[in-house]
This record gives structure tokens, C-alpha cells and sequence, in this order.
């Protein structure tokens, strides 16, 4: 892991940890940010590194539930009411379908590389 990706972990002391490899957290700069605006996720498809932090945005005027059931990348940041930011760190390299719970139809696509 890269000394960026480590000190995003130790700065995420503090975090409510998935079943495997994703931390939902609250701090750090994320290396990327999607909103979630019209129930779609903007962008849909991104790409990141293992460690990396990624920022959910909900830009809408009702609320959504962002998760994944993605083997080993699991996780559910919970109701995001309008204007709120979650972030999660993936740690398990591989595609990750991301989705709501609220809006079916929202779906999007991370690919975690080294």
C-alpha cells in the first residue's frame, strides 16, 4: 500500500468497518467524488486504486442509501439526506457494483486496481 492509501487507513481509525473490504469514513481527501443527483450517479463507471478513498454526494433533494454487496467489498453507508457526504476505502481490487436502496435503478460500476 502506498504511504497515501496508509495514512488515509490510520486517519480512519474512527471508522464503522463492512464485513470485508471496505471502510465507510469520515475524513481525508477523496480520490474521487460522485454525485448522486436525478437518481443516477455521476459518474457511473470510475476508476481507482486500492486504498483509495471515494466521496458519495447526495446533490438530490430526497435521500438515498449508496451500497455494495460486492464480495468482499461490501457496504452501506445508510441514509444520506440531501446535501450530506459519505466516503468509503476499497480495499479489495476488483470490480465493485454500487447501487441504492432507495432508487433501484441507480447503479454504477468502480473498478479498484494496485
Amino acid at each position: 500500500m502506498s504511504l497515501p492509501g496508509l495514512l488515509r487507513v490510520i486517519l480512519s481509525a474512527a471508522v464503522l468497518l463492512g464485513t470485508s473490504g471496505a471502510m465507510i469514513v469520515m475524513a481525508a481527501d477523496p480520490a474521487a467524488t460522485i454525485s448522486q443527483k436525478g437518481r443516477n450517479f455521476t459518474p457511473d463507471d470510475i476508476t481507482v486504486e486500492k486504498g483509495d478513498m471515494v466521496r458519495f454526494v447526495n446533490d438530490d433533494f430526497y435521500g438515498h442509501n449508496v451500497y455494495s454487496e460486492t464480495e468482499g467489498a461490501d457496504f452501506d453507508i445508510g441514509l444520506q439526506p440531501p446535501g450530506e457526504e459519505r466516503d468509503v476505502v476499497l480495499e479489495k481490487l476488483g470490480i465493485v457494483d454500487v447501487r441504492c436502496r432507495i432508487h433501484p435503478r441507480m447503479r454504477m460500476k468502480i473498478t479498484v486496481t494496485e
